[in-house]
């Protein structure tokens, strides 16, 4: 399903960090599974974080050493050195710093200057405020980037996607209507499903066209997102 929304509806996005406003490094990407064999390229990296979801979504919870390993094999890393990319991943995804999507500062501040409340609800690991403030992403201080009403990292708040409770912080510092409000994020355990239990409508950012349902709206990117409703 392609999306369609109806701006006269909606009054704030809330946004997924991960996979919509920050992907994880390539050159971390390059340099740890380097010692293993593989020379991913940048898209190549993209892409595999997004298979790395969909696997998630295959699986239907967070088994992520086995998404590792799908992820490991879409970067390059030969069939008989996957074991040893686990704990590699783990440091690329919880310990190194991730960098932002091309586009997405640019697509949060249109969304603002057209009037929508912003937020950010996300499972990470306690830095994802810090980090989308110092690429430019966004802040909840304004200035000269998106301001955003809240960062909600996982970490700190002590519950995670897909319990709508994680969401609820988010509304209430926005004090809007669940039901007017849109949720972009990058999976379907944890987004789709979490943004409808939430009463938040979801939107799925897919950019390699990866997802095999058609019950929720797809996107390339946020910047789709900002198209649509600007």
């Amino acid at each position: 399903m392609e999306v369609d929304l109806d701006a006269d509806t909606i009054d704030a996005v809330l946004l997924d960090a991960g996979g919509v406003l920050l992907l994880p490094s390539p050159a971390s990407i390059r340099r740890l599974l380097g010692t293993l064999g593989a020379d991913p390229d940048d898209e190549t990296c993209a892409r595999a974080h997004y298979v790395c979801m969909r696997e998630i979504d295959r699986l239907g919870w967070a088994d992520w050493p086995t998404a590792d390993l799908v992820m490991a094999r879409e970067a390059g890393v030969p069939e008989d050195r996957l074991a040893e990319s686990v704990p590699l991943l783990d440091q690329i995804y919880l310990r190194e710093p991730w960098v932002p999507i091309p586009g997405a500062a640019e697509a949060l501040l249109a969304l603002g200057d057209a009037g929508y409340a912003l937020a950010v609800v996300s499972n990470a690991e306690g830095t994802m405020e810090a980090q989308l403030a110092e690429h430019r992403v966004c802040s909840v201080d304004g200035g000269d980037v998106a301001s955003v009403a809240v960062v909600v990292d996982s970490h700190v708040v002590g519950v995670e996607k897909p319990d709508p409770r994680i969401f609820e912080i988010a509304l209430a510092e926005l004090d809007v209507d669940p039901a007017r409000c849109v949720y972009v994020g990058d999976t379907v355990v944890f987004d789709v499903d979490g943004a409808r239990a939430a009463g938040l409508a979801p939107v799925h950012v897919d950019p390699y066209g990866l997802c095999p349902f058609d019950d929720h709206p797809h996107v390339t990117s946020v910047v789709d997102v900002a198209t649509a409703l600007c």
